[in-house]
């Protein structure tokens, strides 16, 4: 208590014969990004600084992150509209003084590479409140590719740009963004790259095949669970004895499996379900051993263990971390009772969601319709019981990709590849607003704590 006394006398000292300023402000202009910007500023003692910035003519004011305790600080503005016009002013403050520069001005150039146009088509009158300062993660999987972040309006506010496609990306809850990178060329939205950046575009992991302990491509989801590891699904290959049905005594079959990596890039962990499957079960399997039984997303549940989907199975695998063991199937030919109308084919995006049930794109590829899928799952008496289901009209059937989560609760986010179209809808699938995508995107994400929040200038005076 009394060295907290001491530093606040000393600091209100200081206040005194050497108040807080800030000596200058220098923007460093980053053309390879043109909704990103690098701002230096001095100052005449350790403090905490902040840039706030607002567009031309507006009141609606947003904030950087706080750099703390220095005098030479690093601030990065990094989410801007283009072509804008903004005012930004530097913050300094300490426990007793605030101090602030002189309001200055930049601009935002148009985006011209690798990024797409995002149309707001519709939304819906009384759906505009709820909407308001939300944020959405999408990414281009095409050569050059990006990771994209857009507002509720559509308008691009952050993308990185690659040279690579963009095979799917995935907001982290440290504010990074986790890509998989990969040629147009890979099949199968697979890539050979992990890369997770920050919003400043520092890369803070970066695994490659050939580097490390990353010794296959992965493909379809790559994801952080609860300890900061990275997970992915991977291709995997298996020598099998198909001369009985017309391959050959050590035939190659390529499946799927997962993959587990540390935060130092280690491999921890890793699983096959050519290890649970025999080849010669699938009387098709000659035609399909060079992509059997086609893993498209995973998702790491709160008690460790992974849900894996299975498009050709029409198959969701729980498997226990600890043993690899299979635990049950859910679907075709699996170890739950469910409504025939609520079977589901080549599915998407199972994950479980914030009312623990079980959510799915359901692309329909037999009915050709395209569905919002949850259920609850009873594993003791193997039951499963639909607690969601929103049908799509015929126009946003999707075949591939894709994906469904939940949106505040009461509302539905769609990603539809094929109509090429983000939107919400309501409990009844009515469509309440409504984003063209001129591009190819995989999935959407509704990102959380993009915006950075106003310091509380005067809790820290007291």
């Amino acid at each position: 208590m009394i060295i907290i006394i001491a530093i606040a006398l000393r600091e209100s000292i200081m206040n005194l014969i050497n108040p807080l300023r800030i000596k200058n402000v220098d923007l460093i202009h980053l053309p390879e990004n043109r909704l990103r910007f690098k701002f230096r500023a001095t100052t005449n003692r350790d403090c905490d600084a902040v840039i706030k910035y607002w567009t031309e003519n507006s009141k609606d004011t947003l904030y950087t992150d706080v750099s703390k305790g220095t005098s030479h600080h690093t601030l990065w503005i990094v989410n801007t509209t283009a072509p804008t016009n903004y005012n930004f002013q530097i913050i300094a403050f300490n426990n007793k003084q605030k101090a602030l520069s002189k309001e200055r001005s930049f601009k935002t150039m148009p985006i011209y590479h690798a990024t797409p146009y995002f149309n707001l088509e519709y939304i819906d009158n009384a759906f505009k409140k709820e909407i308001n300062n939300k944020f959405f993660l999408t990414q281009i999987l095409t050569e050059p590719g990006s990771a994209v972040i857009i507002d509720d309006f559509g308008n691009i506010v952050w993308y990185e740009a690659f040279k690579k496609g963009v095979k799917v990306s995935h907001w982290t809850t440290e504010k990074t963004v986790l890509c998989i990178l990969g040629a147009e060329k890979i099949p199968s939205s697979g890539g050979d790259e992990i890369i997770e950046i920050d919003l400043s575009g520092k890369v803070k992991n970066h695994l490659q095949v050939g580097k490390g302990d990353m010794d296959k491509m992965v493909h379809h989801e790559v994801r952080k669970d609860e300890q900061g590891n990275i997970y992915a699904i991977t291709f995997d290959e298996k020598i099998f004895d198909l001369s009985s049905i017309g391959g050959s005594k050590q035939d190659t079959v390529h499946g799927d499996g997962i993959v587990v990596f540390n935060k130092d890039g280690h491999k921890i962990w890793e699983w096959s379900m050519l290890d649970h499957l025999d080849p010669l079960s699938d009387p098709e399997i000659m035609k399909r051993k060079k992509d059997w039984v086609h893993a498209n997303s995973v998702f790491k549940q709160k008690d460790g263990n992974f849900l894996l989907s299975f498009r050709d199975l029409n198959q969701i695998w729980n498997i226990d971390y600890k043993t690899g063991r299979v635990i049950w199937k859910f679907g075709d030919k699996g170890n739950f009772e469910f409504a025939p109308s609520d079977h589901f084919s080549s599915q998407h995006s199972a994950h479980i969601t914030q009312n623990n049930e079980l959510m799915i794109l359901d692309n329909g590829t037999k009915n050709g319709i395209t569905r919002a899928l949850a259920f609850q799952l009873d594993t003791t008496n193997q039951k499963a019981y639909t607690k969601l289901k929103i049908s799509l009209p015929r126009e946003y059937y999707t075949t591939v990709k894709g994906n469904v989560s939940l949106f505040n609760i009461d509302k539905v986010l769609f990603c539809v590849t094929d109509p090429r179209a983000l939107f919400v809808t309501d409990m009844k699938g009515r469509i309440l607003w409504k984003i063209q995508v001129d591009g190819d995107p995989y999935r959407v994400e509704e990102i959380h704590n993009f915006l950075y929040p106003k310091p509380d200038f005067d809790a820290s005076r007291n």
